[in-house]
């Protein structure tokens, strides 16, 4: 299994679409009188993940020109190309990869890394492939995560890298890659551009079959054995980059094995100090409470608090991804819901204030994020056909406001309630949109007592879906690909219309700061004591001045 979260801002892209398998003609089956230039190629797309990341063909009908929502935008114009194989197979894609119809599955996590270089359409970019392209040429092309490493690793060295970024924030990446029988971390960032422009140092570690892993916008590995190659895959320049740099130095010089690729290449956090360091104990808290790990540490990058991986308490299943992934440290010091910044009503979400305001200072940050795009769990089942062993849990829109819903990897198309999702423009057909909308209601209508509504919601829904799941993987004959699309868009069609129902329940009950059930209509509801002593409702006006007559008050109408 692997997760991610895409957590954008305002102008994200939360469509989410199925690309087509594809043939393409064989090199030899070419005529004479075409050029080579003019031969099969397979385009590479910029890194952009704002609405819309891609206008263009041959990737998902969302992203045709033609659509309406498109229509104000320009074709996409590639950076570069690479000769095109014979052949892809078909895959689920959002910004970045998601499954294939082999059960390779991935979860990317942005990091900072020591070293940057310009975007291709910048002055002085020269690396062809971001992290997006990467995961999806993987996708077309491999059935194994290790395949799936080693291509990425070597086209980022053929033609170069470059991050998400122009600075240290965002220019290194990981992705976490699977398939039915291994899991892998690769981890990317551009080569040092006084050696060589057009190249990358990576790196990738196995994870233990019986662990978890956490990566939250920093690497994770640390020692690299450099002859376990069943273990770990790397760059030709890895270690000569780290030490031209003056980031590594060898404790015996030709031997390696001190070497820590995090410790060498990392920038650290960014934003703040806890920014990944809270989240990946949260997340251990969760599913390796035994661990214990400790909250707080001095550097993280340099100290290394917490392990590469460990064994969870228990076996983990997609639903405890979920609770992951929707978690603001509930009943911990550092609970998001609880304190002033909460407000009277428990909201979790702080709201972005770079470049809003004079004020100096930074907020918690919790795994749970109102500005996820989507998020997804991908599984891959090995006893199982490919087209029912795999199956991707998206949830679109932020976690702790989303129902998680089922695709299978033989579904031969993808409904459109997944592929629209335009930010400026509401539109009911989008299950994104419903989503939400419902959560931004909420934020604003008692969020802890609305929010218990979202969370019946998501339990019912994500319910039924496990029951979906369950009946199409012991089903006999695999459903054809036809049906299980279907099947993925009857549900998903049944959660969208439950939820902007959500929306109409939320308001009736409470609007106006009134409660409304079937038996009672209007009762007030008030504010939590402690937040009434907190903002000094005990100093406000006084009550009126005591009338010197005493005579009773007459009314004349």
């Amino acid at each position: 299994m692997a997760s991610h979260s895409d957590d954008g801002e305002g102008d994200s892209d939360p469509r989410v679409v199925r690309v087509d398998a594809k043939k393409f003609p064989s090199k030899t089956s070419y005529p004479r009188r075409i050029p080579n230039s003019q031969q099969n190629l397979r385009n590479i797309r910029p890194d952009v993940e704002t609405f819309p990341r891609f206008v263009g063909s041959g990737y998902g009908e969302t992203y045709e020109p033609t659509q309406p929502w498109n229509a104000k935008y320009k074709p996409t114009t590639p950076v570069g190309s690479i000769e095109q194989v014979d052949s892809t197979y078909a895959y689920y894609d959002a910004n970045y990869g998601i499954m294939n119809e082999k059960q390779l599955g991935m979860g990317e996590s942005t990091c900072s890394a020591r070293i940057a270089v310009p975007a291709p359409w910048r002055p002085g970019g020269e690396a062809m492939f971001c992290i997006n392209e990467l995961s999806r040429i993987a996708m077309e092309r491999c059935d194994t995560a290790r395949c799936a490493v080693q291509l990425m690793g070597q086209l980022a060295e053929d033609h170069g890298y470059y991050g998400a970024s122009a600075g240290i924030e965002g220019s290194g990446e990981s992705l976490v890659v699977h398939d039915k029988n291994e899991g892998w971390v690769f981890q990317i960032l551009p080569s040092d551009p006084n050696r060589t422009k057009t190249s990358a140092n990576w790196v990738a570690q196995r994870i233990p079959d019986d662990h978890v892993l956490v990566v939250a916008n920093m690497y994770v590995i640390r020692h690299v054995d450099f002859t376990d190659t069943a273990n770990f895959l790397f760059s030709k320049n890895l270690v000569v980059d780290a030490i031209a740099g003056g980031w590594y130095t060898p404790k015996t010089p030709g031997d390696y094995s001190d070497f820590d690729f995090t410790a060498a290449y990392s920038d650290g956090e960014y934003n703040h100090k806890f920014y990944t360091g809270r989240r990946v104990w949260g997340a251990y808290r969760l599913l390796a409470s035994h661990l214990n790990l400790p909250a707080d540490y001095h550097n993280l990058r340099d100290d290394a608090p917490y392990p590469f991986s460990a064994r969870p308490d228990r076996k983990v299943t997609a639903q405890d991804f979920f609770r992951v992934h929707r978690d603001w440290y509930e009943n911990t010091p550092f609970d998001m819901s609880k304190h002033l910044a909460a407000g009277a009503f428990g909201v979790p979400d702080r709201y972005m204030t770079e470049g809003t305001t004079g004020v100096k200072g930074a907020w918690e940050r919790s795994i749970a994020l109102f500005r996820t795009a989507y998020s997804h769990i991908t599984v891959s089942r090995s006893w199982l056909p490919d087209s029912v062993g795999g199956v991707v849990w998206l949830g679109q829109g932020a976690a702790h406001g989303t129902s998680y819903v089922p695709l299978f990897a033989g579904a031969n198309r993808i409904s459109w309630a997944h592929s629209i999702g335009d930010p400026s423009s509401l539109n009911r057909t989008s299950v994104w949109w419903s989503h939400r909308y419902a959560l931004n209601v909420a934020r604003g209508m008692r969020f802890m007592d609305s929010h218990k509504f979202i969370a019946a919601t998501q339990s019912k829904l994500e319910s039924d879906a496990a029951d979906l799941v369950s009946r199409v993987s012991t089903s006999g004959d695999p459903p054809t690909g036809d049906s299980l699309a279907q099947l993925s868009e009857d549900h998903v069609n049944r959660v969208r219309d439950a939820w902007w129902s959500l929306v109409d329940t939320v308001v009736v009950t409470f609007a106006d700061g009134w409660h409304t059930t079937t038996s009672q209509v209007g009762a007030a509801l008030g504010y939590p004591s402690w937040w009434l002593e907190t903002v000094g409702y005990e100093n406000g006006p006084p009550p009126p001045h005591p009338h010197d007559n005493k005579e009773e008050e007459i009314s004349v109408s």
